[in-house]
């Protein structure tokens, strides 16, 4: 089961990178302002890539300070890139990738540790129903690259266990709807038949006790199903000059079973200009997932580094 899940996914992710080098073959429709395609009386077709990626440093240092301190460093790394892809047709496609890993180094620590890891790709293909609005196909795919790890000490040495690791887990979701576009800087998908897949290694519940749920997957299995509804979308503004705020976020209610407890996750990202280069971020992202942890999860990164356009 987990090596067609693998299989699977290698196929989607291939797909994708295979889009993102794809080359347009319509010059033509250059001239012609992206939004305005599918209107224009030329036909055609337009494709778009485009992004951001930065590199973030946070970094303490203490020498015989005497209220205490730890010298610590961390590193940061950042990728959002996009497809969007239309024609005189109605058909509408927008892919997103995006990426974040980050360690952290603590003096006197005998591991490095993970300050952050995402890896999420989304993709929706609609039909144009009228300019804004849309039917539409969804899917999304979110894991972690690097492992997880639970740090304790053992007699006195600093020891860890790996808890999690690349494709376990992987969430799955896929669901039918529709989708309404403003902009590139805001979207919304209404998904009212959503199924959605959270996908493990069976190493990691084989030894699990009777009762007890790893990512809320039972013991001796390697995926958990659900049906439901989704509610995900994208909004960013320029709320003053050179500060950018960015919003994703999405919203699930389980059809089958515990439909009072709703899952959300809002990722909230602010980005402060200096330059063209040099950028500050305050990230705050916010998640509850009942099946994956039973209490509010928050993710907070405060940094200041490179960020490229793309």
């Amino acid at each position: 089961m987990l090596i067609k899940n693998l299989l699977t996914f290698s196929l989607i992710f291939s797909t994708f990178f295979f889009s993102l080098f794809a080359q347009e073959e319509d010059s033509l429709d250059e001239e012609l302002p992206f939004d305005a395609v599918i209107q224009s009386e030329m036909g055609g077709k337009r494709m778009k890539f485009y992004g951001n990626t930065r590199f973030n440093f946070n970094q303490a240092y203490f020498s015989n300070w005497i209220s205490g301190g730890e010298s610590a460093l961390t590193f940061l790394y950042g990728l959002d890139y996009n497809f969007n892809y239309s024609d005189r047709s109605g058909l509408v496609w927008d892919t997103n990738l995006l990426l974040s890993v980050g360690t952290t180094y603590i003096s006197g620590n005998k591991f490095l540790k993970k300050a952050d890891d995402r890896f999420e790709i989304g993709s929706l293909v609609g039909k144009q129903i009228n300019q804004n609005w849309n039917y539409s196909g969804l899917l999304n795919i979110k894991t972690q690259l690097l492992p997880g790890y639970r740090y304790y000490k053992e007699d006195g040495l600093e020891k860890r266990e790996k808890i999690s690791q690349f494709l376990s887990p992987l969430i799955l979701q896929a669901g039918l709807g529709w989708y309404y576009k403003k902009s590139n800087d805001f979207r919304v998908n209404l998904s009212p038949v959503t199924g959605r897949a959270i996908m493990v290694s069976k190493k990691y519940t084989s030894n699990l006790a009777e009762g007890e749920k790893y990512f809320g997957v039972d013991p001796n299995k390697s995926s958990k199903l659900f049906f439901g509804a989704l509610i995900s979308g994208y909004f960013k503004k320029e709320v003053m000059k050179n500060i950018i705020w960015e919003n994703n976020f999405s919203i699930y209610v389980n059809y089958l079973e515990k439909t009072q407890n709703v899952d959300f996750d809002w990722n909230a990202n602010f980005r402060f200009k200096v330059n063209n280069k040099v950028s500050g971020n305050f990230v705050l992202h916010l998640l509850y997932d009942d099946d994956l942890l039973k209490d509010l999860q928050v993710r907070e990164l405060l940094g200041l580094g490179i960020n490229i356009d793309l």
